[in-house]
């Protein structure tokens, strides 16, 4: 009896020995995500909205724009046309106007005003480096004939309302107007021009000068020049 024990617990050990040495199940292989590679794309470019515009090529394009032929053109119908202009302009990329318009004017004459905002916005210009360009120019145009001049002190009571009446006009529009007529003996206005505060003045410029032609200013001993801010 205690031989058939002692053989049972030999072929148990055997068996737990062949349990023991069966092989390990195969290993599961699990690929890992790829890493994105990271590429270098340099420092950031950035363009400004306003750029640069050479100087010297901007002095000749300025030089070959023809204001005399504005002065010319409506000079005939008033001899004492003349005055200071200064031009604004902003310059797109492609050398084209955006806008323009007389930030200051004592010419008088909207149409010759006109004319000469006409001839910008038609020109090519020199394109900007790096964004639009904005540039500015001043020209004074002599009269054939110097007029008399009218101080404002002198007919307060008709610039108010010419102040009043322009007023109407400004859809909104912010800054002071500078109105210069010329005025016959008995106080009609000849012609009247005007200089806006922006470029979005020139959307009511025409209107303020219709204002300015139905007011019925003081007169002068003869023709003569008044110029007055609108507020």
């Amino acid at each position: 009896m205690r031989r058939a024990i002692c053989l049972s617990s030999v072929a148990l050990a055997v068996a737990l020995a062949g349990c023991a040495a069966a092989p390990p199940p195969p290993a599961v292989i699990v690929d890992a995500p790829p890493v994105p590679e990271k590429i270098d794309t340099g420092p950031t470019s950035m363009e400004s909205e306003i750029g640069g515009l050479n100087e010297e090529a901007m002095d000749k394009a300025f030089a070959s724009l023809d204001v005399n032929h504005c002065i010319e053109q409506f000079g005939d119908k008033l001899e004492t046309l003349g005055g200071e202009l200064k031009l604004k302009l902003r310059i797109d990329r492609r050398g084209s106007a955006r806008w323009a318009y007389l930030s200051q004017s004592t010419l008088g004459d909207r149409d010759a005003e006109k004319c000469v905002l006409d001839l910008v916005r038609a020109k090519s210009w020199p394109r900007p480096l790096g964004g639009e360009g904005l540039a500015e120019k001043n020209f004074t145009i002599d009269p054939r004939t110097e007029p008399a001049t009218l101080e404002e002190r002198r007919t307060l009571v008709q610039v108010a309302q010419a102040r009043v009446e322009a007023g109407k006009c400004r859809r909104g529009v912010a800054g002071s107007f500078f109105a210069t007529v010329y005025l016959q003996p008995d106080g009609r206005v000849v012609t009247a021009g005007v200089a806006v505060p922006s470029e979005k003045g020139e959307d009511v410029a025409d209107c303020v000068v219709e204002a300015l032609r139905r007011v019925r200013f003081r007169g002068a001993p003869k023709l003569a020049k008044l110029s007055f801010e609108i507020r």
